[in-house]
């Protein structure tokens, strides 16, 4: 039986050729690059601030500096992890000039300004970990309880575990990612997988593994 799924190392390679295109002034490698991945970058925005429309206003932020990244570009890693390390960084700086300007801050407006475009962490653990609520709750207020275990980790615990399950990342992309080593990358997943069972074991079947 043939297997139609795509090869997501196909998918980087034509990344890397759309940059290397951009990098020679092709100006529509910038909108294929756009097109081909703005949806993944907000997603992983939103997840990591919770803010969809300021998702949306770091996903343009980003491929500024794609852009602006272009003339120094190197195919040395691979796309989506050179990509995701931009992210990771504009995102942090998000929550810098939140922490300095609180008056300003995004994070009570968490799930209020989305429209369904992107999927939420919590639908993500709970549809790919196969957990088994320990009575009969409603979707939502299962979605309220896992959501309440992810915003209690560490933001750097609550991307590693973003980065590592839902986009397939090795420990050392992640590290590549985060400037950490891939042994700080494994103890960050070990904590939040420790942290996520103990304040899910109330809610779901004692032994299901939420990562």
């Amino acid at each position: 039986m043939t297997n139609n799924a795509p090869d997501p190392l196909d998918d980087d390679r034509r990344d890397v050729q759309l940059m290397l295109a951009l990098k020679e002034q092709d100006a529509l490698a910038l909108e294929e690059l756009m097109t081909r991945n703005q949806g993944k970058v907000a997603s992983i925005l939103y997840h990591f601030l919770g803010s969809g429309c300021l998702a949306e206003d770091l996903t343009q932020e980003v491929f500024m500096h794609v852009y602006r990244a272009r003339t120094t570009y190197e195919p040395t890693a691979r796309f989506s992890t050179w990509l995701f390390k931009i992210v990771y960084n504009v995102a942090l700086n998000a929550l810098r000039t939140e922490r300095r300007h609180p008056e300003k801050s995004f994070s009570a407006a968490r799930g209020t300004d989305r429209s369904g475009e992107y999927p939420s962490f919590e639908e993500s653990i709970l549809e790919k970990s196969g957990l088994i609520p320990t009575r009969l709750v409603e979707k939502e207020e299962l979605q309220k309880i896992v959501r309440a275990a992810v915003d209690a980790l560490p933001k750097r615990q609550s991307m590693a575990i973003f980065l590592h399950r839902f986009e397939g990342m090795s420990y050392q992309e992640i590290a590549e990612v985060m400037n950490l080593s891939a042994s700080a990358v494994k103890s960050l997943l070990c904590r939040a997988r420790l942290s996520l069972r103990e304040r899910l074991a109330p809610y779901f079947e004692e032994g299901d593994n939420p990562l």
